[in-house]
């Protein structure tokens, strides 16, 4: 988890363990290292910026998850796959947008790094 201020107010910032491939899922590229990527070359959007704050601070979308639970249930009875939708939060995109990006976006590479490379408590290790 990451704390950090964010529209006027100090925010806790984190992806659960469990919803990572859920996240994943809702990213064009469907990697979180693609993204993490871009950030360390410079090549983030805003919608990134906004896509990454908002799943961190908000969670998934009550949409996002009927369609995971869909996507899961296709898979496995042999369907493809569906595309996951999400679209960040409106008071994260009013707050990036309004700050500007740029500002946000160490954050989202932040959180980015905590979510491919957290560390895992001995007991859920394999």
């Amino acid at each position: 988890m990451i704390e950090a201020d964010f529209d006027g107010a100090e925010r806790q910032f984190e992806i659960k363990p469990e919803s990572v491939a859920l996240f994943e899922a809702t990213l064009p590229g469907r990697s979180a290292v693609a993204l993490l990527r871009k950030f360390t070359v410079g090549e983030w959007t805003a919608h990134d910026v906004a896509h990454v704050l908002s799943f961190a601070l908000h969670g998934p979308t009550r949409d996002a998850r009927q369609a995971w639970d869909f996507a899961r249930l296709a898979t496995r009875h042999g369907l493809p796959g569906v595309a996951i939708p999400y679209r960040p939060h409106p008071d994260v995109v009013a707050a990036v947008t309004a700050s500007g990006p740029a500002n946000f976006a160490p954050l989202a590479a932040d959180i980015l790094t905590e979510v491919l490379f957290r560390e895992v408590p001995a007991d859920d290790a394999a």
